[in-house]
């Protein structure tokens, strides 16, 4: 016989109140929300105060879409995650990820491009996240007292592998995504409790936007109903239909999306993930066990933290390692473990398996993620690992998780040895976050530790080199900024010296030399081996042939901007040069053709006139130069140089008409700044 529930939850599962989840729980203490509140923005309070960092362009930080407000909303929801140089041909198309774009789109409508307003957000969701957990635990452990749940919560809070997540405001998808599995989870408890039908809609409606926030919540497919396994008394049958309506509505929201995104385009490069390149299965055995090992390592000793890992910070590793086997013993006896206990229902069993669950998805036996490893890939794992800690806290001082603490040294044993583990834990969370001020403070202060990275090196000396090209070009001088230029060389070199094929590292410590230093010698050598590294690279190209036509030497410049084009033949910078040097060793006739064919490809740009212009000055036909040079002031009205090579002609020729205009012009452009 059907009941209210409808016929996949039997009478029995539902439960009289007597068996309620509910009924045994004493009154809940505000006072733990109260502190778990304070705690979080003890905590991250100080992030606060910080900018922007590493990836916030993605999603944030003046991002062009987001910054448009209210208005953005129905293009990120239509649009893939990341679209990078979508101008240029869409070099990176992929993901669909619209949830905490468009909390930053609606934060930009109100407060506008205001970092401090989005950590203050990540720091009360962190909050919320606390809240939850020790709200549904409460509910769950109905065998265990308030104050041992209080003590996971706040191991799991104080955690310094958190401070990515908190403190970067890029993955603020990952605080979204696990608190909206939580509240996916607290609606189907409420399902479980009451009989409701409308709370199943509401909790498969949370897990979407969790899975919308970021995939990773999919593990709570099986997570779920695990916990209803373990803490309560719904029938297996049950709990399959409960995880085949959460897989129903997994794939939904992983199809529908595909309809209108169009081509997914994203190539992972060796330095993000080696194992994606030609290696055996024995070789990812052992490097993701190598990987799970570094996990539990990190939550034990999380020292030291770096902003990113990838190649070959944790290295390709084969079954023939120690530390592969040991790794494989450690996580073998947890599985053990769990199962041995798994019809007992015993914590530990759940909480191993929980954080084997969820950290098995990065572990990079069953996918490939950037970087190899990340600290926000083991956030919702942490939470199975606080709880085990908590529960090893509680039996080495002797004090019952489910009993009330009524020894009173037990109780003081067990305070000690949390303040012991807290304090240290919580001091290294607030000074991580000091780190993540902005994108330089992050990456100096992780560069002694990051040795081995070949990305995050040249991920900071990428970023300073454009720091110090910004303030060159500012107008700061060359010997104030040569310490600095001197800091990327370092790390370049060290990115190569990690991975010598790393033709963008070759290219970019190139231009130091070039452009920073002054040093053109240096700088055809790096420029040389990135094209070694890499012979179709166009901009390596590019770049040698302009460092040959500033040295003088036009042979070698035509050959390598004409490789340049042969990769792309619509280079503009490539196809000006090259045009220079033809008129410059008499191919006149190339030159006008290739400035031709420019005005063809970007009719709006000034440059391919003005060249033109130029020739025909050269060659005595003032006329057409004329001609030309006017053309390219009514593109850009603010060339100073061109207004005043106009002007002095006309001048000189005795028309003070035109020579007045186009001094006018000279002086409301301004002169540009040496």
């Amino acid at each position: 016989m059907k009941n209210k529930t409808g016929d996949k939850f039997s009478k029995k599962t539902l439960k009289p109140a007597t068996d309620s989840i509910k009924s045994s729980q004493p009154k809940e203490n505000r006072w733990y929300y109260l502190a778990i509140f304070v705690f979080a923005f003890i905590l991250y309070g100080n992030t606060i105060q910080n900018r922007y960092s590493l990836d916030d362009s993605y999603i944030t930080a003046g991002n062009p879409l987001v910054s448009q407000g209210f208005k953005a909303l129905p293009v990120i929801f239509s649009s893939s995650y990341i679209v990078i140089n979508a101008e240029e041909g869409g070099q990176h198309k992929f993901g669909y990820r619209p949830i905490a774009k468009a909390t930053y789109a609606i934060e930009a409508q109100i407060f506008g491009d205001n970092p401090h307003v989005s950590h203050f957000i990540n720091v009360l969701l962190y909050a919320l996240t606390g809240l939850l957990i020790f709200k549904l635990l409460r509910r769950l452990l109905k065998n265990y007292n308030s104050a041992f749940i209080f003590v996971a919560v706040l191991i799991f809070m104080a955690h310094p592998l958190h401070t990515e997540v908190v403190a970067s405001l890029k993955n603020r998808e990952e605080l979204l995504s696990l608190l909206f599995g939580l509240l996916s989870l607290h609606y189907f408890v409420k399902f479980y409790d009451s009989g409701r039908r409308l709370n199943i809609l509401w909790g498969s409606l949370m897990f979407v936007i969790g899975v919308l926030s970021k995939v990773n919540i999919v593990t709570f497919i099986a997570i779920i109903p695990l916990m209803f396994y373990y803490f309560t008394d719904m029938k297996a049958k049950n709990l399959i239909w409960l995880s085949a309506s959460l897989l129903f509505f997994l794939i939904v929201v992983a199809t529908v999306p595909r309809l209108f995104l169009g081509e997914t385009i994203r190539q992972m490069q060796f330095i993000e993930n080696p194992l994606l390149f030609e290696h055996t299965l024995s070789e990812r055995f052992g490097t993701g066990m190598m990987v799970l090992l570094f996990y539990l390592k990190m939550l034990v000793w999380p020292h030291p933290l770096v902003f990113y890992y990838g190649y070959n910070m944790i290295p390709v590793t084969g079954p023939a390692s120690f530390w592969v086997w040991v790794s494989v013993a450690v996580h073998l006896g947890m599985f053990v473990y769990a199962l041995l206990n798994f019809r007992r229902k015993h914590l530990l069993s759940f909480a191993i398996l929980f954080y084997l669950i969820n950290i098995a998805m990065f572990s990079n036996l069953i996918a490939f993620p950037t970087g190899i490893v990340a600290e926000r890939f083991v956030y919702v794992a942490s939470l199975g690992f606080a709880l085990a800690l908590a529960y090893g806290l509680f039996a080495l001082c002797g004090v019952s998780a489910s009993r009330a603490m009524s020894n009173v040294r037990a109780k003081n044993y067990l305070m000690i040895c949390l303040f012991v583990l807290l304090i240290p834990a919580s001091a290294q969370t607030i000074s991580r976050n000091a780190d993540w001020k902005d994108e330089l403070t992050l990456y100096a202060a992780d560069s002694p530790h990051m040795h081995q990275s070949a990305k995050g090196n040249f991920i900071y000396a990428t970023n300073l080199r454009s720091s110090v090209v910004s303030r060159l070009k500012n107008g700061v001088a060359r010997k104030l900024v040569k310490a600095d230029a001197e800091t990327c060389i370092t790390h370049f070199k060290r990115a190569v010296k990690v991975y010598p094929a790393y033709a963008d590292a070759w290219n970019n410590l190139g231009e130091v030399y070039l452009l920073i230093l002054n040093e053109p010698d240096s700088a055809i050598v790096n420029f040389e081996q990135a094209v070694k590294a890499n012979p179709s690279f166009t901009a390596a190209f590019y770049n040698l042939g302009y460092t040959y036509q500033i040295t003088k030497n036009p042979e070698k410049a035509i050959f390598n901007y004409q490789k340049a084009l042969e990769l792309e033949p619509y280079e503009i910078r490539a196809m000006s040069n090259l045009a220079q040097l033809y008129q410059e060793t008499g191919e006149t006739e190339k030159a006008i053709q290739l400035n031709q064919d420019i005005i063809i490809l970007e009719p709006g740009l000034d440059l391919p006139y003005i060249n033109l212009g130029t020739y025909a000055m050269r060659a005595g036909d003032a006329a057409t130069a004329l001609d030309y040079f006017q053309k390219a002031i009514e593109i850009n009205p603010n060339n100073f140089e061109l207004n005043m090579k106009l002007r002095n002609y006309f001048f000189k020729v005795g028309d003070s008409a035109r020579a007045g205009y186009y001094l006018e012009l000279a002086r409301r452009s301004g002169r540009p700044q040496q």
